[in-house]
């Protein structure tokens, strides 16, 4: 929910050099905090696979409900026509293009009785018609990635796959009363952007799970859960023949207490035993895997000896799964942003120069 909360003083301070023109008197005056109210802006633009389309997320205040709408809009990459909304919710976000480009799956967070409901995955033909659910994961559904085939969703979720089971009703049986109890054990046991007052759970770590897309008017498929265990996986991809997920984990036990260090994993498709495909003295982040499936770009950052309060990322390459990674930037002072492959090698990354006279490595 706290995505969604205002934050008018914040916003206001970083705008106080603009101003705004009346439209009735041309005059110029200060912005003021209903300005904010105003304001629209897009987020998380996704190409569509011919290129012809982009899908995105249309942000506008709502003052009445003190929280921001989201819709998934569309327009032509031609700029020929104006954008249109696509899909009909209010809170509804990250479009993603399936492989053919005639799906788009997309998270809604559903109302019921007033109160939001756990994200779900939702997906919508392009050739009409509303989107539907094709999942209900208690806690919710997030980061809906496609299988290269298109017949299948991988997303990240803290559900336990007993919570799934069907449950019979009893008729006239009350159900037990949880507790609200919290019994804290660990150091770090609250976090922004979790749900439940922030509170988190160490015994529901996020994990990848998969559900195949039905056909339409079929009933949606149960969801299969390809990690376990207790640590996290985080950052889903598909291998590009389908076999295997890749994921980013640090599978050591509150690693809060120690440097930071995360690794690349794989595991198969169907479940099974993660394998470490990546890994380095520190963090890796983003990554993306080239078209022939064997070599990956990532950005990684060096944590230090001794660890130091900030390290520049690098653009680092992988030439095969469980080789060791190459460090493309290791004499470039510059912190690295993104990662892309392209058919003809791995390029595309960008790149923020650094302030003038700071050595590298050195904060």
């Amino acid at each position: 929910m706290s995505y969604f909360r205002l934050r008018p003083v914040v916003a206001l301070s970083t705008l106080l050099l603009y101003v705004v023109v009346t439209p009735g008197a041309q005059e110029k005056r200060s912005i003021t905090e209903h300005d904010l109210m105003k304001f629209v802006w897009v987020s998380d633009p996704q190409i569509s696979p011919d290129g012809s389309q982009v899908a995105f997320v249309r942000v506008d205040v709502n003052e009445k409900a003190d929280t921001y709408d989201t819709a998934v809009w569309i327009v032509g990459t031609d700029g020929k026509s104006e954008p249109r909304r696509l899909t009909g919710g209010t809170r509804d976000s990250s479009p993603r293009w399936s492989p053919k480009g005639d799906q788009l799956a997309f998270i809604r967070v559903a109302e019921q009785d007033g109160r939001p409901q756990p994200p779900q995955i939702f997906v919508m033909s392009m050739h009409g018609g509303e989107g539907r659910a094709i999942t209900t994961i208690p806690r919710g559904a997030g980061n809906p990635v496609w299988s290269p085939d298109g017949k299948s969703i991988a997303f990240s979720a803290t559900a336990k796959p007993e919570e799934l089971e069907p449950k019979a009703e009893e008729k006239g049986k009350e159900k037990p009363r949880e507790s609200d109890v919290r019994v804290i054990t660990r150091a770090v046991y609250r976090a922004n952007g979790v749900a439940d007052f922030g509170f988190v759970d160490p015994d529901r770590p996020n994990h990848v799970w998969i559900v195949d897309v039905p056909a339409m008017g079929a009933t949606p498929a149960r969801p299969r859960r390809v990690t376990s265990g207790e640590f996290a996986a985080n950052n889903h991809q598909w291998s590009a023949d389908g076999r295997q997920i890749y994921f980013v984990s640090d599978r050591r036990a509150e690693p809060y207490y120690l440097p930071a260090d995360s690794d690349l994993y794989a595991v198969p498709s169907g479940g099974g035993e993660p394998t470490r495909i990546a890994s380095i003295d520190g963090n890796i982040g983003p990554y993306s895997i080239a078209p022939e499936g064997r070599r990956i770009a990532f950005i990684g950052t060096l944590r230090g000896s001794p660890e130091r309060s900030y390290s520049q990322s690098d653009l680092w390459i992988l030439d095969s799964p469980g080789g060791v990674p190459r460090n493309l930037t290791e004499k470039f002072d510059f912190d690295i942003g993104e990662v892309s492959a392209a058919i003809s090698g791995l390029r595309g990354a960008r790149i923020r120069p650094r302030r003038p006279g700071i050595a590298r490595g050195t904060r």
